[in-house]
């Protein structure tokens, strides 16, 4: 294949807007987050310490489908809740405005940065940072992590919750560069876990159980369909190669299997505890 052929295949890259079209189409078709928000609830929240005021600290906001639900989780806990959130893409923040002021609860002081984590100035300890699958997107992941261990006060905690090797990696791993001309952004926890044990960052790791309803990317023509595997590619597939294409959809029939006559994609979810450093 030469230089000219293999750029002739690559996918146009998704504007801010279409990127957030296409991650409302996968939070349609994904148990990813119901089934994280029931972990934190089962399982985080009584680990968390009662205080009368609690800070917490949401990297990639996104829309705010999750951060909403999760501020009532740690609300119960908390008789007051600062709650701060970062996220550079400007179309998800105008969602997550809307959304946030609307499900804003007593007790709870909210405040939105439009811009990325690596120009958020930490100006107060926090006893919670959480990132909730966004490192794919952070350059320097290693330098965000020790970012977020240095915002933490002495009993915080920094959260990462991330897709494993299994699910839409094992797409990324086989087409993301074919597809895009760069597996820059292509991250596991595999890869986190690496970063953390290099640096010799403690850390605890437990699985959650999620799929994606993937029935749509094998009916053609399916706006839905296009948008997910867009959102798995990072890409606009809408103008993709159709033969690189069908090799794409192909592989996802491979790794779907079938549940009352849907399709369905195993994509479980890694989340990483991590403490602030013994010297603090």
């Amino acid at each position: 294949m030469t230089p000219e052929t293999a750029r002739s295949e690559l996918a146009p890259p998704l504007s801010p807007e279409a990127y957030a079209h296409c991650f409302l189409a996968f939070r349609r078709h994904s148990t990813e987050w119901l089934a994280t928000l029931k972990w934190c609830q089962e399982h985080l929240a009584p680990r968390l310490p009662r205080k009368s005021t609690f800070a917490a600290l949401s990297v990639g906001a996104g829309n705010g489908d999750f951060d909403r639900r999760f501020v009532s989780i740690l609300n119960s806990r908390v008789r007051n809740l600062e709650y701060v959130m970062v996220e550079p893409n400007k179309a998800l923040c105008s969602r997550l405005r809307e959304n946030m002021d609307v499900h804003a609860g007593d007790g709870v002081r909210l405040e939105i940065n439009p811009l990325t984590f690596e120009d958020f100035v930490i100006r107060r300890p926090f006893d919670l940072v959480h990132f909730t699958h966004c490192l794919y997107y952070i350059p320097d992941r290693q330098r965000a992590i020790n970012h977020a261990l240095n915002a933490l006060g002495p009993d915080g905690r920094v959260l990462i919750l991330h897709q494993t090797p299994w699910g839409i990696s094992q797409v990324q791993q086989r087409f993301l560069k074919r597809v895009k001309g760069s597996d820059e952004e292509m991250l596991s926890s595999r890869e986190i876990q690496e970063i953390l044990e290099l640096r010799g960052i403690p850390y605890q790791l437990e699985t959650v159980e999620s799929h994606i309803n993937v029935s749509e990317c094998f009916r053609p023509g399916s706006a839905e369909g296009e948008a997910l595997l867009s959102f798995f590619l990072e890409s606009d597939v809408r103008s993709l190669n159709p033969a690189l294409k069908q090799e794409v959809v192909d592989y996802l029939d491979e790794l779907a299997y079938t549940k009352k006559d849907r399709r369905l994609l195993h994509h479980p979810v890694a989340v990483f505890s991590l403490s602030p450093p013994k010297e603090k």
